[in-house]
């Protein structure tokens, strides 16, 4: 029976361990990150920007084209993809007509069927534009003015270089959570976009953020697999297999909007979740039988399956659970020397990210608070990884939804969902205490406590976004 809370407790603290490990190895590296591109050469290449839209605040689609008119670049097409209802139209065409009399090159296409979503929007922009590169804007997002000029520099000198990546920031601090998230944020792209570009590792393209050449996209890669709701980790993975590289610019910026709220969050995670699982398993191939060598191929795997250690940590709980009240054995205490090297790679972890946002964040506390925020809202949200990672190894198909924004991330209350995260937050506490005080096994009833802080603490701040949709 030893075996199974032995499983347990490998499965909390090794996924853990090689997490820490790895984002504080890519930090430390990314600090020796240097810019390979520094010029900014005038160029007049028609570029084409798409922007793909369904029920996105009307006013978020206008800041958009004002952030395009003020970026200063001679020879821009934008081509707006609507999914929207028919009685949004007519709102939008005005706004695009605002534009167009300011002298603004736009289309506007309007799906009335909605094939592929937001995949499927992408395409019929791509084989619309005219452009030699190709950019996707989401309409909360904002370009920094030298990005065009200094990727389409690297990408004429370098002809196998088929997207450069700007770096990604949270546009708003506005709510506990989006200060977490974008807090985290630039934590995570100091280590695995600076730190993988540091040691000439592959980086995947980001969603909105990434200038593309137009030849690979239509020519090579025939657009983007409709069949994924996931696009920048798909399109990344099969140019990686075709032997092109995806580069990163950490001096230009592309700020997007980060979620408010819980509820906003959660549609965002399980899509997420759900869409890297998904590539995982029907890109697996292309990473596989790519020239990358394989320790590169190895960590792009790791990097497509990052919401596994969340799931991972919650079934070794389950586990130690089981065998803790079969046996009634502390196991915590048995193998301590198991939690060590998570220890120490945890602490190291903790210094990464405070040493990554001293700069910004004047308070050591506040970066503190926020990195425990950012735990707990992860550990809550492990339901929702797992049912997206069940739901993608099933071969379950699921539909594209938005993350909400502007006004409607700000609607009221909706109907009533089943409280996930309160209920099994309740049940691990309960259980231990139940451990400590009935079993008198202190050590693993202590570990069990603390593991139910993550669920009970966003319950707290987010209460209302916990019991209804």
């Amino acid at each position: 029976m030893n075996v199974i809370p032995l499983l347990g407790l490998l499965l909390i603290f090794l996924p853990g361990t090689i997490f820490f490990t790895i984002y504080s190895v890519f930090y430390f590296k990314g600090k020796k990150y240097k810019e390979i591109v520094h010029g900014q050469e005038e160029t007049n290449e028609l570029l084409s920007i798409i922007i793909p839209i369904r029920k996105e605040p009307i006013e978020l689609l206008d800041e958009a084209l004002q952030n395009i008119h003020e970026l200063g670049y001679p020879n821009i097409e934008i081509i707006i993809v609507s999914d929207d209802p028919v009685e949004r139209v007519n709102e939008i065409k005005s706004i695009v007509y605002k534009w167009k009399n300011k002298g603004q090159k736009i289309q506007f296409i309007w799906r009335s069927f909605p094939r592929g979503f937001r995949t499927g929007a992408l395409n019929d922009g791509l084989f619309l534009s005219r452009g030699k590169y190709v950019y996707i804007m989401d309409v909360d997002s904002r370009i920094d003015k030298s990005f065009f000029r200094k990727a389409i520099n690297m990408m004429r000198k370098d002809e196998k270089i088929a997207a450069v990546v700007a770096r990604w920031g949270g546009k708003n601090y506005d709510t506990r959570l989006s200060e977490a998230i974008s807090s985290s944020m630039k934590f995570v792209i100091d280590s695995l976009y600076r730190g993988r570009s540091a040691l000439n590792l592959p980086v995947f393209p980001v969603g909105t953020g990434t200038l593309f050449r137009a030849y690979v996209l239509k020519h090579t890669l025939n657009g983007w697999d409709e069949e994924r709701i996931q696009d920048d980790l798909e399109i990344g993975s099969r140019m990686m297999y075709h032997g092109y590289k995806i580069m990163y610019i950490d001096s230009c910026k592309v700020l997007v909007e980060v979620p408010r709220r819980y509820k906003s969050l959660r549609v965002q995670q399980e899509r997420w979740a759900y869409g890297s699982t998904d590539v995982a398993i029907t890109r697996v191939k292309h990473i596989l039988l790519s020239k990358l060598p394989w320790y590169a191929k190895l960590e792009s795997m790791n990097y497509l399956l990052q919401y596994f250690p969340a799931v991972l940590t919650f079934a070794g709980f389950v586990l130690l659970s089981i065998g803790v009240l079969y046996t009634q054995l502390d196991y915590m205490k048995m193998y301590w020397y198991l939690g060590l090297p998570w220890l120490i790679t945890a602490l190291i972890y903790g210094y990464c990210y405070v040493d990554s946002l001293k700069k910004r964040e004047n308070s050591t506390w506040r970066i503190l608070v926020n990195l425990g925020r950012s735990a707990a809202v992860t550990t809550a949200l492990t339901p929702i990884f797992i049912k997206a990672i069940l739901k993608a190894l099933l071969r379950i198909k699921v539909k594209y939804k938005r993350t909400p924004k502007g006004k409607y991330e700000a609607r009221g209350l909706s109907k009533l969902r089943f409280p996930t995260e309160l209920v099994l937050g309740v049940i691990i506490l309960v259980l231990g205490f139940i451990t400590i005080f009935h079993l008198h096994i202190v050590c693993t009833g202590l570990w069990v406590i603390t593991y139910s802080l993550g669920y009970l603490y966003t319950c707290l701040r987010w209460f209302e976004d916990i019991v209804f949709k």
